[in-house]
């Protein structure tokens, strides 16, 4: 499905950054679709929600569990469609996060995957990659 691709490349980019990048990260009001941590024992550094259709209201509430929970840079993923939605509940009810949290285009994180992706293949190719 577009979600689960989504989240793929969403780890597939945390990881080409150096972060540890996991799906489904369980936390007390369920579960967070990708978070990047910096080591293995912190909290999510980033936390995304890729929202393809269903409940804009449950996933900005998870962000905002997040950030006030870890202090994390929240981003949520989606049509425009759905992030005008939000756009709308954050100037009401989630209106503590408006500042922090991030939106996102479905269609930019394909663009940064693809980027990402190449820009790393390069350096492989001319040896100069650092790890």
């Amino acid at each position: 499905s577009l979600h689960e691709e989504l989240k793929q490349k969403l780890i597939e980019i945390g990881k080409l950054q150096g972060y540890i990048a996991e799906p489904e990260y369980p936390f007390d009001i369920g579960k967070l679709d990708v978070v990047w941590r910096k080591v293995e024992r912190s909290v999510p550094t980033y936390v995304f929600e890729v929202q393809i259709g269903g409940d804009i209201y449950h996933a900005l509430a998870k962000l905002k569990h997040a950030f006030d929970l870890w202090n994390s840079h929240i981003f949520i993923v989606a049509s425009q469609p759905d992030l005008n939605k939000a756009e709308n509940l954050l100037s009401g009810t989630f209106h503590e996060i408006i500042s922090q949290l991030k939106p996102i285009e479905l269609e930019k994180i394909k663009e940064l995957h693809k980027r990402k992706k190449a820009y790393v293949d390069l350096e492989k190719e001319l040896g100069v990659l650092l790890s």
